[in-house]
């Protein structure tokens, strides 16, 4: 593949009170690059930003792009076309709810920071055209955040403990 994930931008709502360093999130961007065999060349750099944001704010990102009215746990948005130039090096934006990403973690027994992993590289791939509309295309999903997760050290995420 013809790109490289190079850098992350974070941000996070006032209200959001979670650190999280910079490097884990480079680290699965890298495996992300090495499972997918992308190639770095001179403008071929592309950053992702990450939103880290509360149920409230999460609920309004969802009405407004998908129209429905309620949380969810990560959502991935691809730049518009019409609205970037040539040296757009963005591959789009993640937000991820730390309010339903901490429930998550609690109700199926998932350490917190493999679980936001997860939703990072699950948005990641989403921006990157993955999808899981159909059982096929969820597999095909599945099976490479299974094997970036299992890289570092995390078990696959689709098998639940309750």
């Amino acid at each position: 593949m013809n790109f490289f994930l190079a850098d992350i931008l974070i941000s996070k709502d006032k209200d959001v009170d979670l650190n999280i360093k910079k490097q884990i999130l480079i680290k699965g961007l890298d495996l992300i690059n090495k499972e997918l065999k992308t190639s770095k060349t001179n403008n071929s750099c592309l950053t992702v930003s990450l939103r880290l944001t509360n149920i409230r704010n999460m609920k309004k990102l969802n009405y407004s792009f998908s129209g429905s009215n309620k949380e969810t746990n990560v959502l991935s948005f691809i730049p518009d076309p019409n609205e970037t130039d040539e040296n757009n090096n963005s591959v789009g934006d993640i937000a991820i709810c730390v309010d339903v990403l901490k429930k998550e973690a609690k109700e199926q027994n998932k350490d917190f920071l493999d679980h936001l992993l997860h939703l990072f590289v699950h948005g990641v791939l989403h921006l990157l055209g993955y999808k899981h509309g159909s059982d096929r295309e969820a597999s095909k999903m599945e099976q490479v955040e299974k094997n970036i997760l299992s890289k570092l050290g995390i078990e696959d995420p689709y098998l639940i403990e309750l």
